[in-house]
């Protein structure tokens, strides 16, 4: 919704405020509220899809292939796709070198191994099938959910192949299957994508469509294992509306972007774990 500019004048005041008022009376750290699940998809390693509480929805499907590790150079494919914009728009494909570029810089490659000659490859296709608000961090958070529930399925074959040309050969028993996350020497933790706005001097964590007309400025930040890592950038979220308040910003606002995401980050992240737990049923249901 585009609102007037005396609405806009409204919320830019309430915003400014110390503590900032919210139009859905959420903090300056909450995340709007919202609805998972997990492991839905039959014909997928691994599935997610997540829904706000504005209606924004977006699906990521995990799929395995086994490669040739000579001839792959990218063991780690994402598709995106977003209802109402065409593929080859700039609004999709900066959303999918972001998602690509954070996820193939910060992925633990030799969970994918399976001999000396093959490895997995891993698809993951991304739908966004609603949105108000910029989907990137919907679409991170989706994201971390489906690799978090992607299961393996068991090697059976000799792993030590170089000298034959054997192709490697699984269990049918799909409880012998093992996730993903778990075949490191430690737990995977996915990256995520952090969106924040920027109005006066205060940030705010996951801003609706309506503060992102008023803001005066975004943030994407990224956390990943239990710190925030590069990319870092600032951003017009206010992508379907025209912003007039859209200005330069302070550099103290980029450190204090920095220590907030580093002191709630892992709580996200908890909060997302804590999602799967409970959707341990797997009953096919959706919400």
């Amino acid at each position: 919704m585009i609102l007037s500019t005396a609405e806009r004048s409204y919320l830019y005041d309430s915003l400014v405020q110390t503590p900032p008022i919210r139009p859905d009376s959420r903090s300056e750290h909450q995340f709007r509220p919202l609805e998972a699940k997990t492991s839905f998809l039959p014909s997928s390693n691994g599935s997610a899809r997540i829904r706000l509480m504005d209606g924004s929805e977006c699906i990521v499907s995990v799929k395995a292939k086994v490669v040739r590790a000579s001839q792959e150079t990218n063991l780690l494919e994402c598709d995106v796709d977003v209802s109402g914009h065409r593929d080859d728009s700039n609004f999709v494909a900066n959303l999918k070198f972001n998602l690509t570029n954070i996820l193939s810089q910060n992925f633990p490659k030799e969970v994918l191994k399976l001999t000396s000659k093959y490895s997995f490859k891993l698809f993951l296709d991304c739908l966004v099938i609603s949105h108000s608000s910029y989907p990137l961090s919907l679409l991170s958070l989706t994201s971390y959910l489906a690799l978090k529930t992607t299961r393996l399925p068991l090697l059976v074959s000799d792993v030590d192949d170089a000298e034959v040309e054997e192709q490697p050969t699984f269990s049918d028993d799909w409880t012998n299957s093992r996730l993903m996350a778990d075949l490191g020497e430690t737990t995977f933790q996915p990256p995520i994508f952090i969106t924040l706005g920027v109005v006066g001097n205060n940030l705010l964590f996951d801003p609706s469509t309506e503060e992102e007309q008023v803001l005066e400025n975004g943030l994407i930040l990224s956390w990943y294992d239990g710190k925030v890592i590069s990319p870092a950038s600032n951003i017009n979220l206010a992508s379907n509306s025209n912003n007039s308040n859209f200005k330069g910003m302070n550099a103290k606002l980029i450190v204090n972007s920095l220590a907030l995401v580093k002191k709630y980050g892992g709580a996200i992240v908890h909060a997302l774990d804590t999602l799967i737990e409970q959707d341990d049923d797997n009953d096919g249901r959706v919400f």
